[in-house]
């Protein structure tokens, strides 16, 4: 337990340590903060805290530098402050959605490089789940012989284009017939009851197997890109690493184009603001932290952001912009 004198100066030494990159000594808190206590008393409570291990003597100098466990103190007591606390959202995703076109990639790689360029860390976004939208319709062209493109209508604007490789002889008039039929039903898919109206639908084996394979096709396609990462600021992950931890950027860039980030991100569910600080990740990811939160394209469609930056990161200000975030 530590009083909150304590507390103060545990603050004071994270947030120094993060803006100077240097140790923080008692000298440097008392000339920054306007500490009104002496220099004894303020080494007596780095002493306590250091014993707490929340922060460390690192080298020969009277600094100290905040352990992860002091970060993670820290990091809680900022958590807890700011869910009180009531931002005014901003929804920037629907206006760049209609920047782009409703092209929810192009808008997800232009969210990220925003979020970096705001927090000056490297971000990922996770493309969203579409298994959670609805599909207002399905259009089936056939270019060619061989090829039927399917255009899936979302309630949220976005349109799909896949490909349908297929020689079943289907005419114009049939292909919006399935179309009609599989807008209609697409949400009864797997359902018990749809077998059977499948069966009283077609009029052949061959339309039985065509919907059969446009349905897979949707459904591998939207499996794929839940998978999907858009990332911004690569390089300030680099620019963030100084020379005693740079041999750590390999691990972290294997971490991040590796599932496991994707697991993390699953992992971290729910809709408040979660940090993970260096081992809490993985047990070769000293030197990094994850940020993480939720965005909304609606009230169904819902994705994840991830900030990742060095445990001596700026937290108040990426918690800042993660809470206005909708």
């Amino acid at each position: 337990m530590i009083s909150d004198r304590q507390l103060s100066i545990l603050n004071a030494i994270v947030e120094d340590y993060v803006e100077l990159g240097q140790p923080i000594g008692s000298k440097t808190l008392i000339e920054r903060h306007k500490l009104n206590v002496s220099p004894a008393t303020i080494r007596n409570d780095m002493k306590h805290l250091e014993e707490l291990a929340l922060i460390e003597k690192l080298h020969t100098s009277s600094g100290r530098s905040p352990s992860e466990l002091g970060i993670r103190y820290y990091v809680n007591q900022l958590l807890k402050q700011t869910s009180h606390q009531q931002e005014k959202k901003i929804q920037r995703l629907r206006a760049l959605l209609i920047e782009n076109q409703y092209d929810i990639s192009s808008t997800l790689s232009e969210f990220a490089d925003e979020l970096s360029v705001a927090s000056q860390y490297t971000t990922l976004v996770m493309h969203p789940n579409h298994n959670k939208d609805i599909i207002n319709n399905i259009h089936l062209i056939r270019p060619n012989a061989h090829l039927v493109i399917m255009v899936v209508v979302f309630s949220s604007g976005h349109v799909e284009h896949l490909h349908l490789a297929s020689d079943a002889p289907l005419s114009n008039d049939e292909l919006m017939k399935i179309s009609n039929f599989v807008t209609d039903k697409y949400n009864e898919w797997n359902n018990y009851h749809f077998e059977d109206e499948l069966m009283s639908f077609v009029n052949s084996n061959m339309e039985k197997s065509f919907i059969e394979n446009m349905l897979n096709t949707i459904d591998a396609h939207f499996d794929n890109q839940s998978n999907g990462i858009y990332m911004g600021g690569k390089v300030k992950l680099i620019d963030a690493l100084n020379e005693n931890n740079v041999s750590s950027i390999q691990p972290i860039l294997q971490y991040i184009e590796s599932k496991k980030i994707t697991q993390l991100l699953d992992d971290m569910s729910n809709s408040e603001i979660n940090v993970k600080i260096g081992h809490e990740i993985e047990s070769s990811l000293s030197d990094i932290s994850i940020v993480t939160s939720e965005y909304h394209i609606d009230d169904r469609l819902k994705g994840k952001i991830a900030v990742i930056g060095p445990t001596a990161m700026n937290y108040q200000n990426v918690i800042k912009i993660l809470n206005t975030i909708w």
